[in-house]
């Protein structure tokens, strides 16, 4: 009950803002609809509005202009559907609908363009021209118009920000781990390294999250007019958060693994300067997850030459890689 009930207040927080942008957006579509337009009942530029704002679309701007591009081909075709000779009003919709469906697919775009194309085409027969045909069309102008505004300008994320929240959270979830790793090695207690191996494990997420992350940024700047006065910035983020993360998400799991396995199997102590090179890491990592700024004048001498006790250097090299990877991850705020 717990966990649902975390989940729903989650949910909720995410998807709140969406939800009531959207809801403005529809008032605001309406009334433009009525003051310039004269439509008594603009229900379509209302439910245009939220379409275009409704939570959890990938790209507001994208769905808009999908969104127009559908209703148009739909009002054409369904516009051709009627020259057609005469025959079964049911076939007759059936044929335009089709016809609709398969040309707004053509345009390889995205889910939106062929069912905004067969709804209106199946509107248009049912309701006439004069309802679902030009009146319809301009409703939904004013309705995406409505959207864009909000989409473009009011309620777009900072693409910037969006990929530094996404990393920030790996940080925070790899410094648990490193941590951990510390009392490990500090009290050569293999339970604790096994705790930083899951640790570790369960920062997957935060990674997937990472990359999805970027992924929304790269929507944000081809679809949004913010998204593009930042381009060029979130481009090279994103390439090298992309190489970089996962390499320093990878070295970090494979040195709790190899220092869990080194617990196990040595009964020799661990390297020299092992545990202060740990703890300066974990220092570097915690700093970083609340300002990534923080890790800019940090710097990983090469380390010196150590007397590597019998089953230790596996986990050695594999923390040599978790500072390599630490110190690239460091110069993307830099670059």
């Amino acid at each position: 009950m717990q966990t649902w009930t975390q989940t729903l207040s989650r949910r909720a927080s995410e998807n709140w803002r969406d939800a009531f942008a959207s809801a403005v957006a529809a008032c605001i579509a309406w009334v433009l609809s009525v003051r310039l337009l004269g439509h008594p009942t603009p229900i379509f530029a209302a439910i245009t509005a939220i379409i275009c704002l409704a939570p959890a679309l990938p790209s507001r701007g994208q769905q808009a202009i999908g969104l127009l591009i559908g209703v148009a081909t739909g009002i054409v075709v369904g516009e051709l559907a009627l020259l057609l000779p005469p025959m079964e009003s049911l076939l007759r919709m059936g044929l335009a609908t089709f016809a609709a469906l398969l040309v707004a697919s053509l345009f390889g775009l995205a889910p939106v363009v062929p069912i905004q194309a067969g709804i209106s085409t199946v509107l248009l027969l049912s309701f006439g021209v004069e309802k679902a045909g030009v009146a319809r069309m301009l409703d939904v102008l004013v309705g995406a118009s409505v959207g864009l505004i909000f989409s473009q300008v009011l309620m777009t994320p900072n693409p910037v920000r969006l990929i530094d929240v996404a990393a920030k959270s790996l940080l925070r979830r790899l410094a648990k781990g490193f941590a951990q790793a510390e009392a490990a090695i500090s009290e050569r207690n293999r339970g604790k390294a096994e705790a930083a191996t899951n640790l570790f494990t369960e920062a997957q997420s935060t990674l997937v999250n990472l990359d999805s992350g970027i992924n929304r940024a790269r929507s944000l700047v081809r679809w949004t007019l913010r998204g593009r006065f930042v381009a060029m910035q979130v481009r090279e983020m994103a390439a090298l958060y992309d190489r970089r993360a996962i390499r320093l998400y990878a070295s970090a799991l494979l040195f709790a693994e190899s220092l869990e396995e080194a617990l196990r199997t040595s009964e020799e102590p661990p390297p020299q300067g092992l545990l202060d090179r740990v703890a300066h890491v974990a220092r570097v990592v915690a700093a970083s997850a609340k300002d990534l700024d923080a890790m800019r004048a940090e710097v990983f001498a090469a380390p010196l030459p150590v007397s590597v006790p019998h089953g230790w250097q596996v986990c050695l090299d594999n923390f040599n890689a978790v500072e390599a990877a630490l110190a690239a991850f460091i110069a993307i705020r830099e670059e």
